[in-house]
């Protein structure tokens, strides 16, 4: 990341800030950069809260994008990304679209051999959300797609399996994120806002948060500072339109 934005500097653009959310390095940096630590600090999954959505098998949906963008991916490997992402998106709705009826040869074979009670009808999906059923046991009844490589397999299993997990975590990461994401003007002055503790504006002014996320997480910020913060920024804004107003209708 050094590297990356050592270049991007050089060449006058903008530095790339990964996210807590977004991997394992945004967690590690944001914590290096906001935490006072008084040991070595060794990044573990347990450090992250975003770990539903940190996994290892959609580590190259969450990142290579970027790595592309920055101009780290090969035309070769991202050829070879969105064949991936495709083929696991087609075979999502196949498997959303095709059914198993209960009196078919498959659906008795299924009910018997595994102890999954079929209904009158069930999606493949639906069979995939069943603890214990999984798309080996697609292949096996000549259900799956023979074509489809093993991580493509997983990572359509894996994204139904789960989805109602990871749809509540993207929502709770979004309502964060309303406020988390609200950028830090450089120049802002902590010891003038009254309303922060002491301990506050002299952690913030040591720290210089970029954004509000980061400064909820310095030791020493309790939430009641992050809400006076807030308000002292909403009232900043408020009176930066009002000046702007006045000046549009001066004559």
């Amino acid at each position: 990341m050094a590297g990356i934005n050592a270049a991007r500097l050089v060449n006058g653009q903008d530095l790339i800030v990964l996210p807590r959310e977004g991997s394992y390095i945004g967690t590690l940096l944001d914590d290096l950069c906001t935490k006072e630590l008084r040991e070595p600090y060794r990044m573990l999954t347990s450090r992250s809260e975003y770990r539903l959505l940190l996994r290892s098998d959609n580590a190259d949906q969450r990142l290579t994008p970027l790595g592309r963008e920055v101009g780290l991916i090969s035309d070769r490997r991202w050829d070879l990304f969105q064949s991936k992402q495709t083929n696991i998106q087609a075979e999502k709705a196949r498997l959303a679209k095709d059914r198993v009826k209960e009196h078919n040869n498959i659906g008795q074979r299924i009910t018997a051999n595994t102890g999954q009670r079929i209904k009158g009808s069930i999606t493949l999906a639906d069979l995939l959300r069943r603890p214990g059923f999984h798309y080996t046991h697609l292949d096996s009844y000549g259900l799956g797609r023979p074509d489809l490589a093993r991580e493509e397999k997983e990572g359509a299993e894996i994204d139904i399996k789960y989805s109602g997990y990871i749809q509540r975590q993207q929502a709770q990461i979004e309502q964060v994120s309303k406020n988390a994401n609200r950028k830090l003007p450089e120049t802002l002055n902590y010891n003038t806002i009254d309303t922060l503790s002491k301990e506050a504006r002299e952690r913030l002014s040591k720290v210089r948060p970029l954004t509000v996320g980061q400064a909820s997480r310095i030791g020493g910020v309790n939430p009641a500072d992050i809400n006076a913060l807030l308000v002292y920024l909403e009232i900043q804004a408020r009176r930066h339109g009002m000046a702007e107003d006045k000046v549009a209708i001066s004559p």
